[in-house]
């Protein structure tokens, strides 16, 4: 494939010093040598920048999109995942040793959504297709081929939808949200703010990011909870975990998840159902993290040459019930 020689020149001063990061998150790759489409085994090359250990969806995903390249057999695939969840640093460095190295396609989850439109600028000079997988980014769609992801703003309508339908007189309910700035944490506040808005009765006590985490969404919960005398009706928890965790803290304040508090969460985790079906959470909507598939049929798509959708939309499920969350485990739906 072509490649921009200003780009590379450019590319090359970036990732001098930061080429030691980028090949050691490329080791968890595929155990291919291959440098691309035309090497031994006609592999095509393709750069994973991900997040990495983030919590169950994110170990889910990370794992079926490797799985799906590796089986595949046409793609030598170099993951490449953050130093950590939330350093954007680490994963524009390894972005641009993928441009350096000539890849033919980059795989981005971005930590943060801002910040990538000179990557993205880069990659489009050197002729490299980038694929979004999940996150969005706050760039031009012109600069990215894809973004394949569940609807975010869709999801968390059903949350919402549930919501007015449990709660027919209104609600006092809080918000425990994701890492502040991510696209999908601003999508999700979107879907269920447009549809509880100007609904009659509801309340909203407020909202506080617990960073995906079981334990800070015990500690916030807690807190808010103390706050108004335990008068919280509803929690919309945007993720599995956090979900998880304000359970616990409802039963510490000695009120019943389900009867005193319900508790509707966003992933569809193993451990989410597990409560669903015991009763601790109330409603579980699914973001499916299974779409290796997708991922591989863009970047074919991209490399031939033709047209891809702006968003790819990832289907997914819902339950509201301990009897679904039992039938969903016994289904085989949870990860």
């Amino acid at each position: 494939m072509g490649f921009n020689v200003q780009a590379k020149g450019v590319l090359g001063l970036i990732a001098a010093g930061t080429l030691a990061i980028g090949l050691a998150g490329c080791a968890g790759g595929s155990d291919s040598d291959d440098g691309g489409a035309g090497g031994d085994n006609d592999l095509f090359t393709v750069g994973y920048v991900a997040v990495g250990p983030e919590g169950g969806w994110r170990d889910a995903h990370e794992k079926a999109i490797r799985d799906a390249f590796a089986e595949d057999g046409a793609f030598d695939l170099k993951y490449a995942p953050a130093s950590s969840p939330t350093d954007q640093n680490s994963q524009i460095n390894a972005f641009a040793t993928f441009v350096n190295d000539e890849v033919d396609a980059i795989l981005l989850t971005a930590t943060e959504a801002s910040g990538w439109e000179a990557s993205l600028e880069l990659a489009q000079e050197a002729e490299i297709p980038v694929i979004l997988l999940d996150r969005g980014v706050d760039a031009s769609e012109d600069l990215y081929v894809t973004r394949i992801a569940p609807d975010n703003v869709a999801v968390a309508g059903q949350v919402a939808e549930w919501a007015l339908a449990t709660f027919p007189d209104g609600a006092n309910y809080y918000v425990l949200e994701g890492v502040p700035g991510l696209s999908v944490v601003n999508e999700r506040n979107e879907g269920f703010d447009e549809a509880i808005a100007g609904a009659a009765g509801w309340n909203k006590i407020g909202a506080q990011t617990a960073n995906w985490s079981a334990d800070e969404g015990k500690s916030v919960t807690e807190t808010v909870l103390r706050a108004n005398n335990n008068d919280i009706q509803f929690i919309f928890a945007q993720n599995d975990e956090m979900g998880i965790g304000a359970a616990q803290a409802v039963k510490d304040a000695g009120l019943t998840p389900g009867e005193d508090v319900k508790i509707a969460t966003i992933d569809g985790t193993n451990g989410a159902l597990e409560s669903l079906a015991a009763g601790d959470l109330s409603f579980v909507a699914q973001y499916n993290p299974f779409f290796g598939d997708l991922a591989i049929d863009a970047v074919n798509k991209a490399l031939a040459g033709e047209t891809v959708e702006k968003f790819t939309i990832v289907p997914g499920e819902s339950f509201d019930s301990p009897e679904a969350g039992q039938e969903a485990l016994d289904a085989g739906l949870g990860f």
